[in-house]
């Protein structure tokens, strides 16, 4: 921050090889024609700010230090310095810069960096070993500030009162549910037969009155015939024996007898003899593809139990929160026993569904059997058919569509290996709890909560709670979990303590578990804090090694690409429902962030250049993406469940705790060079889309700061935005084009566009286009374009120019990586710190781990 002292030697070495002539001389040969008090190009005259930094004009030589760096200034069109020059410039007026912050008293007030959302919950569920999956401890506190994209800038995560009120609640529910006092509960068993699934209308209660009524029987299976649909998703099956929940949370076994049939029935045929007037839409079912089937959450909790109309919405519809517990493939030889282990909170139950099922939106498989019965039926079958034709909802007992017959469900548990839970044990031991160890058992938790060795006398106010609390009649067990209340809601609890310049080896500790994993340090970490040995640079780098190493890193996947490329945005605009139907029906969202996160993930356990994330001839992906994308998918089934270097096999299938081969995402090599890296991803193309259209300017904004970390100024105030010519008369460029002969527009306009133009190729959801089509006019799309002095035609031209600034990237990449870590801006002393970085990294070829090793092993990692 302003005002820390650089290392002397760090200057030095900064200012070695410079002469005293570089800046001057730069700026007089390649800036003065336009930026003297004459000309005053962008309202910056260097004549008049002087040579010497000063603190009015600190500031104004930063931009121009920045602007020369990024290859902005000078412009296109003009003169331009030797790589040489440039950076000669570049370091000396660095070095002047920070040699002039060092030495300017700082005043930035202490800053306590208090735990975000994602921080609180990972570090509620490591504390007290607590299953986060359902139960979200931090689901009521307002959302964090984000600065940059990152919730980790300690001056904005700001604490209020409803906040600590939130922060009391949520230590009600952790201990209640940590504290386990009472006796073992009881192993219940549930052995349920059909008909499970008693609230849907339509056919599920139409088979069940067909086997009960006219057969006098019991049904032998339950029919699942469709997929969940609509806007919200509805057509989940809940067993409603369970529909008041499971009575403990806990782990359950679930097994499921289940056949499916009719898989390879054609119910989109293309035969024009066929009678398909009345079958307008498709019925989405692939017959290549084998029938899954799915295991959901419920719950109807908070409903009112008279209200059997909401009831039977909240059962058979989605739910915010919910989860998938398991999915299968399901085999063709005639039913299977499914099962599976999963955790169901108190109130919960399961939901069954066929995700993949073919579609009765706009009645298009009835409209289809009863337009092709003479097709579709022999004699016999027609005549119990007819017999039966005044009931609609009948139609699939006598005609074959794709369907899952479920015949037996059995739920067991709590499945309780030992008891008291592992989070008791991790509050008082393995011992009963007696009151004169109320001390010893506070002092013990606090020094875990609290991430540091705890003395005696500072758990005294917590020892005085739990006394008055046994005063005022509470039981000894009673009292002692409002002192562990207390721990949770204290400061030293809530907040990361950095008391000094020079952080702890504690704070260093909990600098990295925080920044790699969104939780809190390991045992093994605090045991080398303990033994002063984690400030040595190897222990610190083996440390980091090994917390990326550690499943728990997925919270820096999650968070830094949150972050960096606003991932956590995908959906906020969600794409128009008519216009890309497809994002829908082919639930691609999770599968566009799923794409970015396993590409990021490989990259970085493989150590491979972060050039990849900017081109590269594969990509990671699944049968839906590669539709949207044009890609065979003979080449996805193909590299199915073949490794991945530096992906385990279970991190490729998203089906829960079942068994879905066939979702499983793979390695593909790409067509051409269109899709290569992150630009080419679905994932970042709708995020930086309105849901509707796309506009160059968002997307080149986004490319600027998140990938050239070159965000441009704000427009000024008076500036008008572009709006979309709903006349469909002129293209998005012909727009800003024009926007660009405004004098207050033309030199963002000039750098910002370009970028935006590369990706015009790609609509609202990452398709590939050649035209745009409105009001059924088409109008080629034009993604050329000159960045800096590179023209280019396409996409491909763009990143090839991209690659050529792989340092500007890596710095980027370096830069974001320290604003997650550190929690604070950046500052201008911060930048011999960030080059040594990237410096390093060059040497071979800015590797992504090695940059992240650099970031938490540099010296202003260890600094406040």
């Amino acid at each position: 921050m302003a005002g820390m002292k650089v290392p002397a030697l760090l200057l030095l070495a900064i200012a070695a090889p410079l002469h005293a002539g570089d800046f001057r001389e730069f700026t007089s040969t390649y800036c003065i024609d336009c930026h003297d008090d004459e000309m005053k190009k962008g309202g910056l005259s260097l004549t008049s700010l002087g040579e010497e930094i000063t603190a009015a004009n600190a500031r104004a030589w930063l931009r121009v230090l920045e602007q020369t760096e990024r290859h902005s200034m000078p412009p296109g069109g003009k003169d331009q310095p030797s790589s040489e020059e440039r950076h000669a410039m570049v370091l000396d007026l660095e070095r002047r810069l920070v040699t002039h912050a060092a030495a300017t008293p700082a005043h930035h007030p202490t800053v306590l960096r208090r735990l975000n959302r994602a921080e609180y919950r990972n570090t509620v569920r490591d504390l007290l070993h607590l299953n986060v999956s359902s139960f979200d401890p931090s689901r009521d506190f307002p959302e964090d500030t984000r600065i940059h994209g990152f919730a980790s800038n300690g001056e904005k995560l700001v604490t209020s009162s409803f906040l600590m009120r939130q922060y009391v609640e949520a230590a009600e529910q952790i201990v209640e549910r940590a504290v386990q006092f009472g006796p073992k509960p009881e192993v219940r068993r549930w052995d349920l037969s059909p008909p499970f699934d008693r609230t849907t209308r339509g056919f599920p209660y139409a088979e069940n009155a067909y086997y009960q009524k006219t057969l006098k029987q019991s049904p032998p299976h339950q029919s699942l015939t469709e997929r969940m649909r609509g806007l919200p998703q509805s057509g989940y099956a809940p067993v409603d024996e369970m529909r008041e929940g499971v009575p403990v949370s806990g782990w359950y076994r679930i097994r499921v007898r289940a056949e499916g049939r009719y898989r390879h029935v054609d119910l989109d045929p293309k035969d024009p003899k066929l009678d398909l007037r009345k079958q307008k839409f498709p019925s989405m079912w692939d017959p290549t593809e084998p029938i899954r089937f799915a295991l959901f959450t419920g719950t109807l909790e908070g409903i009112d139990p008279e209200n059997k109309e909401a009831l039977a919405v909240a059962a058979t519809g989605y739910q915010s929160g919910q989860r998938t517990l398991a999915v299968w493939d399901l085999r063709e030889d005639g039913p299977e026993w499914l099962e599976c282990r999963v955790w169901l909170d108190r109130g919960q139950f399961p939901r069954m569904g066929f995700p993949n099922g073919p579609s009765e939106s706009n009645n298009r498989i009835r409209n289809y059997f009863k337009a092709n019965v003479d097709r579709l039926l022999n004699a016999e079958q027609r005549a119990r058919y007819e017999a039966d034709k005044a009931n609609d909802w009948n139609l699939f007992m006598w005609f074959e569509s794709p369907r899952i017959l479920v015949s037996k469900i059995e739920v067991e548990g709590p499945l309780i290996e030992s008891w008291p839970t592992e989070g008791h044990r991790a509050i008082f031991g393995a011992e009963p709890y007696r009151r004169e160890n109320a001390s010893k058992v506070l002092q013990s938790f606090a020094a875990q909560a609290w991430r540091r060795p705890v003395a005696s006398e500072e758990v005294i106010p917590l020892i005085q709670l739990v006394r008055e609390a046994e005063k005022e009649g509470l039981t000894a067990e009673a009292a002692i979990q409002e002192g562990i209340k207390a721990i949770l809601c204290s400061p030293e609890f809530l907040y990361r303590e950095e008391k000094q310049h020079g952080l702890s080896a504690y704070e260093i500790a909990t600098r990295l578990s925080y920044f790699l994993w969104s939780s809190m340090p390991d045992e093994t970490l605090l045991k080398l804090a303990a033994e002063g040995k984690l400030k040595q640079p190897d222990v610190l780098q083996a440390q980091t090694m090994r917390l990326l190493q550690d499943p728990r890193s997925e919270a820096f996947v999650e968070e830094f690409l949150n972050g960096w490329l606003s991932l956590r945005k995908l959906g906020s605009m969600a794409p128009d429902v008519h216009k890309f139907a497809v994002y829908y029906d082919d639930d691609l969202e999770p599968a566009m962030r799923m794409e970015t996160r396993l590409f990021f993930r490989q990259l970085l356990n493989t150590n491979g250049p972060v050039e990849r994330l900017l081109e590269s001839g594969d990509t990671i992906l699944n049968k839906e993406l590669a539709q949207l994308y044009g890609i065979d998918l003979a080449l996805v089934k193909e590299a199915q469940g073949k490794p991945i270097p530096g992906l385990q096999n279970e991190e490729l299938v998203d089906d829960a705790a079942g068994r879905a081969p066939s979702l499983a995402f793979a390695q593909v090599k790409l067509p051409d060079a269109r899709r290569g890296g992150l630009l080419g991803q679905a994932s970042v193309l709708t995020l930086t889309a309105n849901g509707v259209d796309t506009s160059p300017v968002i997307r080149g904004v986004w490319l600027l700061e998140n990938v050239l970390g070159a965000p441009p100024s704000p427009p000024p105030p008076d500036v008008p935005t572009v709006e979309p010519d709903i006349r469909g008369a002129k293209t998005i460029r012909d727009q800003l084009m024009k926007h660009q002969e405004a004098a207050s527009c033309r030199t963002c306009h000039r750098q910002i566009d370009p970028p935006g133009f590369a990706l015009e190729n790609f609509d609202a959801i990452g398709r590939w286009r050649g035209h745009y089509v409105a009001d059924k006019v088409a109008l080629p799309v034009d993604a050329s374009g000159e960045f800096g002095d590179t023209k280019f035609k396409d996409v491909t031209g763009f990143k090839a120019e991209l690659l050529n600034r792989r340092e500007q990237f890596a710095r980027c990449l370096v830069e974001k990586l320290l604003l997650h870590a550190l929690g604070r801006e950046l500052e201008i002393t911060d930048r011999p710190h960030i080059r040594k970085i990237v410096e390093t990294a060059a040497k071979d070829g800015y590797r992504l781990r090695d940059l992240v090793i650099l970031c938490a092993t540099s010296e202003i990692f260890a600094l406040k």
